[in-house]
C-alpha cells in the first residue's frame, strides 16, 4: 500500500471514531430489557474455586456490605477494557468491606486459561470458576462484562445489574465515562441512599450455555442419582431419605439443588484439576450441569415413563440387597465383647476396646468393612493390629492413629474393596484395637460396632499399608480465618501410592498434598480447597502413583477459626492438639503399597531371656522390678510396695485392680490395662525393657 493510502485509511478510521465517540456521547443509555429471560431478585448461595484453586462460598461473605460480581470471559474486549477501572473500584472499596468476585462460565475457559488472564491483566479480584454454568445461568447473565451488586443484608438482595460504565462500546469507546454506574450504586448503598439507577442493559460477549434443552428426568437425571446418590439415599443407608421414586426427588428437589450448589454434596471435595479416583462420588462437570439445570426447569417428570428409582427400589427388594455388609457376607467377623452404654449429653473420651483375631493360622486379608451397630453415636473408629510376640518385628506402629490405622469408619469412606491385587497381613494369633469416638444424641444410646474382614485365597501381589504425616506442635490463634499447618512424610522405600486422606476437625478449611520427588520436581496429587469434617474418604487414585524412594510428601492446609466458618466451636479460644472434635488435629493418611516378598514375613525368635515371664498373665508380683517404655519420652520402673520410678529419678505410686495398673505420675493420673504378658494404654502396648536395658 502506499503512503498516501496509509494516511487516507488511518484519516477515515479516526473519522469513524469520532462519529462513534459522538454518538454515543448523544444516545442515553438504554434500561435492561428482561423480556428474553426472568432475571432474579436475590441471588442463592454458592461455593466455587477460583484461578487458583482456592474455595470461595458466597455466603461467607455474610458481613460485607456489599458484594460485587463481574462476569469474566477470557478474550472479551469488554472484559479487558473495564479492568483498570473496576481495580481502581477495588482499591476504593475493599477497605469499606465490600467484597469482590469475577464469575466466568464460558465452557472454552479453563483454570488455566483464568489464572493466565489474571497474570497478564493484572487482575487481582478472584476469578470464580462457573464450570457447570448453571450459577451464571441461574443469576441471568447472559453476556460477559456485566456486574451485579448484592447486599447480603437484605436477604442477597441484587441492588443493581449492567455495566461498569459508559465508557466501552461495541467497537467504540469514549475518552471518559459519563454514567458511573458501578461507582454511583456502591457509594449510594454505603450511604444509605437509594440506587438511582438500577438495571442498565449490559454491554459484553455473549455466553454460550450449554443443555439449555428440557432435561429428561428418566433419561438423564435418573441413571446420576443411581449411580452417585442412592447408594447412601436409600432405606437404612447414611443420607437422611431414601431416593425411592421419582416423588421423594421432586419433594426434596430445592434442597438437593442448594448442597450441590454449595458442594455440600455429593460428599466429595477433591479438586478435579489433578488426579482422578476410582471411588469418587463426585458429580462430573456434566452431571452437575444436567441436574441443576432440571431443578432449574421445575423438576418435572416424564409423563407415563417407567420411574426408574421405584424399579430399583423394588430390585433391591426382591434380591434382599437391603443388608448391613456392603460386599457380601465376610469370612470372618469380630465385634466388641459388649454393647456400649454412651450417656445422653456431654463428651466422650475415645474408648479403646481389645478384639482377639481367634485365627489358628496367618491371613491376608483383601477387604474390611467396619460397621457400627448405631450409626447416630459413632463419628468414626480406627482399628489397630498388635501381632503376636513372633511377629512383633513387622507390627504397624499405628500410635493410636497419628501413624495410620488397619481398618476405618470415617465419615463418608464409602466402603471399598483394597486397591486390586493388595492386601493386609493378618498373622494367628493377632489382636485388634478398636479405638471409637462416640458422640451424644439427647438420648442414652447403645451400640456394639463390628468389623468384617474378607481373606485372600492366596497372599497378593503388593503390601497395603496406611502410614501418616501429622503435625502436632501448632496453636490456632482466636478470630483467625487462615491459621496454616504444614506436615511431612517421608518415603524410605519405592512405592504405589495409592491413596490419600486428610484429617482435621470443625476449624479445618483446606488440606493438599504435594509430592516433591528427589530430583526436585513437585506434584500436586490432591487437593481439598472445602474440607467438611464430616467427609473424610480415602480418596483411592484411579491408577497408583510410583514413588521413589527419597520423596517428600508435603502437606499443607489451614485452619478457620472465625466467625465466618460456621461449624467454629468457639471463635474466641486459642486452640492447639486434641483428640475432641472442638479440639482440632492436622494429620495426612498415606495409603500405599510394596510388593509382597515371602522372606519379609517369617516369624522371629522370642528370646524369653529379654522377657520375664514371657507367656504369662502380669500379676503385682512379676511386675515389680519391671521396666517399661511409654514412647520416647516417658519410662516406668515399677518397684515393691507400689513404688514408681518416672524416667529414673521421678517419684510416683502404682496399684493393681483386676487387670487395670492405676500409676500417678507427677500431676497425671494414667491407666494401664493388662493383656497376658504386656501393659497396654489406650491400645498400644508398652515396650518392655530388657533387665539392665
Amino acid at each position: 500500500m502506499r503512503p498516501y493510502r496509509l494516511i487516507f485509511a488511518f484519516g477515515i478510521s479516526v473519522l469513524l471514531q469520532t462519529v462513534a465517540n459522538d454518538a454515543l456521547e448523544a444516545v442515553e443509555p438504554s434500561p435492561l430489557d428482561a423480556s428474553s429471560h426472568v432475571l432474579p431478585s436475590h441471588v442463592g448461595n454458592f461455593r466455587l474455586l477460583d484461578q487458583m484453586g482456592r474455595s470461595v462460598e458466597l455466603y461467607r461473605a455474610v458481613e460485607a456490605p456489599a458484594v460485587v460480581l463481574y462476569i469474566h470471559g477470557v478474550g472479551c474486549p469488554m472484559v479487558r477494557q473495564i479492568i483498570p477501572e473496576l481495580t481502581r473500584i477495588q482499591k476504593a472499596y475493599e477497605p469499606q468491606g465490600v467484597k469482590f468476585y469475577m464469575l466466568n462460565a464460558n465452557s472454552q475457559d479453563s483454570r488455566s486459561d483464568l489464572l493466565k488472564d489474571a497474570k497478564k491483566y493484572k487482575i487481582r479480584i478472584p476469578i470464580l470458576k462457573d464450570n457447570s454454568q448453571r450459577i451464571t445461568h441461574a443469576l441471568g447473565c447472559r453476556r460477559t462484562a456485566e456486574v451485579l451488586v448484592l447486599d447480603p443484608q437484605s436477604d442477597w438482595k441484587i441492588l443493581y445489574r449492567g455495566p461498569v460504565d459508559d465508557r466501552f462500546n461495541y467497537g467504540a469507546q469514549k475518552k471518559k465515562a459519563t454514567h458511573t454506574w458501578l461507582r454511583n450504586a456502591l457509594q449510594s448503598h454505603l450511604e444509605g441512599k437509594p440506587i438511582a439507577e438500577k438495571q442498565i442493559a449490559p454491554k459484553g460477549c455473549l455466553i454460550r450455555f450449554l443443555d439449555n434443552e428440557e432435561i429428561s428426568y428418566t433419561n438423564k437425571v435418573a441413571p446420576i442419582l443411581l449411580a452417585k446418590c442412592v447408594s447412601c439415599h436409600s432405606e437404612g443407608g447414611v443420607g437422611p431419605f431414601a431416593m425411592s421414586s421419582y416423588g421423594e426427588v421432586a419433594g426434596w428437589a430445592d434442597m438437593m439443588q442448594e448442597t450441590i450448589r454449595t458442594e455440600r454434596m455429593p460428599p466429595w471435595h477433591a479438586d478435579r484439576e489433578y488426579e482422578t479416583f476410582h471411588n469418587s462420588l463426585g458429580l462430573s462437570v456434566e452431571e452437575e450441569r444436567i441436574l441443576l439445570a432440571w431443578f432449574e426447569q421445575g423438576a418435572k417428570s416424564d409423563a407415563e415413563a417407567v420411574d426408574p428409582l421405584q424399579a430399583h427400589e423394588a430390585s433391591q427388594q426382591a434380591s434382599g440387597h437391603h443388608e448391613t455388609w456392603q460386599l457380601g457376607k465376610p469370612d470372618l467377623v469380630l465385634q466388641l465383647s459388649q454393647e456400649q452404654r454412651i450417656p445422653a449429653e456431654g463428651v466422650v473420651d475415645y474408648r479403646y476396646f481389645s478384639v482377639s483375631s481367634g485365627l489358628a493360622e496367618d491371613r491376608w486379608v483383601r477387604a474390611i468393612d467396619v460397621q457400627p451397630t448405631n450409626l447416630a453415636v459413632v463419628h468414626h473408629a480406627l482399628i489397630f493390629i498388635l501381632y503376636p510376640p513372633q511377629y512383633r518385628h513387622l507390627q504397624p506402629e499405628a500410635k493410636n492413629g497419628l501413624n495410620g490405622f488397619f481398618g476405618s469408619f470415617l465419615p463418608g469412606g464409602n466402603v471399598q474393596p483394597l486397591p486390586k491385587d493388595t492386601g493386609c497381613f493378618v498373622p494367628a494369633g493377632s489382636t485388634f484395637i478398636f479405638q471409637i469416638h462416640y458422640t451424644t444424641t439427647g438420648i442414652e444410646e447403645h451400640d456394639q460396632t463390628q468389623m468384617g474382614l474378607y481373606f485372600c485365597s492366596q497372599p497378593p501381589q503388593q503390601v497395603f499399608r496406611v502410614q501418616a504425616a501429622v503435625k502436632m506442635d501448632f496453636v490456632i490463634p482466636p478470630h483467625t480465618a487462615d491459621s496454616p499447618a504444614k506436615a511431612t512424610y517421608r518415603f524410605r522405600k519405592d512405592v504405589q501410592l495409592l491413596g490419600l486422606s486428610p484429617h482435621m476437625h470443625y476449624r479445618g478449611s483446606r488440606f493438599r498434598f504435594d509430592a516433591k520427588y528427589p530430583d526436585g520436581k513437585i506434584q500436586r496429587v490432591l487437593s481439598v480447597p472445602h474440607y467438611e469434617f464430616d467427609w473424610q474418604p480415602m480418596y483411592y487414585f484411579e491408577k497408583p502413583i510410583p514413588i521413589p524412594r527419597g520423596t517428600q510428601l508435603h502437606c499443607v492446609g489451614a485452619f478457620d477459626n472465625s466467625t465466618f466458618n460456621p461449624r467454629n466451636p468457639n471463635p474466641k479460644e486459642e486452640v492447639r492438639f486434641g483428640e475432641q472434635s472442638f479440639e482440632e488435629m492436622f494429620i495426612g493418611y498415606v495409603a500405599s503399597s510394596v510388593p509382597y516378598r515371602q522372606e519379609d514375613f517369617v516369624a522371629g525368635e522370642v528370646n524369653p531371656d529379654h522377657w520375664a515371664g514371657f507367656g504369662k498373665q502380669i500379676t503385682a508380683e512379676t511386675l515389680a522390678g519391671t521396666t517399661w517404655s511409654m514412647g520416647k519420652r516417658m519410662r516406668f520402673h515399677f518397684l515393691q510396695s507400689g513404688t514408681l520410678k518416672i524416667n529414673g529419678k521421678f517419684p510416683g505410686s502404682w496399684n493393681l485392680d483386676s487387670k487395670t495398673i492405676h500409676l500417678k505420675a507427677g500431676p497425671r493420673n494414667i491407666d494401664l490395662n493388662i493383656r497376658l504378658d504386656e501393659l497396654i494404654f489406650k491400645g498400644r502396648p508398652l515396650q518392655r525393657i530388657p533387665q539392665g536395658g
